[in-house]
């Protein structure tokens, strides 16, 4: 099974709230957020800077994840789902898997640059510097043992090319669309997943967005098609 996709690809530069003290973070890939220039409405994931409709207050509760600029990524949606122009702003809180999201079809340079500070989780930010059309596959889930006392620990679940699920294959991509990716779930449970009416809104994996975790939204195609974010699944697949 071959899947279309919109491959994301972030900055080198990450940044972060000047009121937090890196300590041993600061391996010279950190710039402060008031010393990087960012365009209003640029794609990007976490960080203190969140650009708003001004009818749009930063909710309650949550934290900043992303917004995507769609008029950028849509150019690569061989699926035409995401609307061709506009942002798509999400918040969360990834312990308790709840989140909203806001689609506003309105011009970059009438958003309105909020400030949100903070360390909890999506604390740092970076952009998305480069998106793409892919395509990825179900056969590159398996993958061969590397050694005898591997293919002994996973005899019993070797497919007939000798290979196993790898259950931490995909976590190294971001993207929207295509399968979905979750490193404590096993085979069945993303096959599952792959059968039903839904869709991966968006997934931010371990190039440069994450390290040691996987954060992914899914939405009902049918929901997705008019719009509707309400009923969204959010996970974060700790590795």
């Amino acid at each position: 099974m071959e899947f279309e996709i919109i491959r994301l690809i972030a900055g080198e530069k990450r940044y972060y709230p000047t009121s937090v003290d890196l300590g041993i973070l600061d391996d010279g890939n950190y710039i402060k957020h008031d010393e990087i220039d960012i365009p209003l409405g640029k794609s990007r994931y976490g960080g203190p800077i969140i650009d708003l409709p001004p009818d749009i207050a930063h909710p309650e509760g949550l934290r900043f994840v992303c917004q995507l600029d769609l008029g950028e990524i849509s150019k690569h949606d061989k699926h035409d789902l995401l609307p061709k122009t506009g942002q798509l702003i999400m918040f969360c809180d990834i312990m308790t898997e709840k989140g909203k999201i806001y689609y506003a079809n309105i011009l970059n340079e009438d958003l309105k640059r909020t400030i949100v500070e903070h360390e909890d989780n999506f604390w740092d930010g970076v952009i998305i510097e480069e998106v793409k059309a892919e395509t990825e596959k179900l056969e590159d889930r398996y993958r061969l043992p590397e050694d005898e006392e591997e293919e002994e620990e996973f005899e019993e679940y070797l497919n007939e090319e000798g290979k196993f699920w790898d259950e931490f294959a995909g976590t190294d991509v971001s993207k929207i669309f295509g399968i979905f990716t979750h490193c404590q779930w096993g085979e069945e449970e993303i096959k599952q997943k792959i059968s039903e009416n839904k869709t991966v809104l968006v997934q931010f994996g371990n190039n440069g967005f994450n390290t040691g975790g996987v954060f992914s939204v899914w939405i009902d195609t049918e929901d997705l098609k008019h719009l509707n974010f309400d009923n969204c699944e959010y996970h974060w697949g700790q590795s």
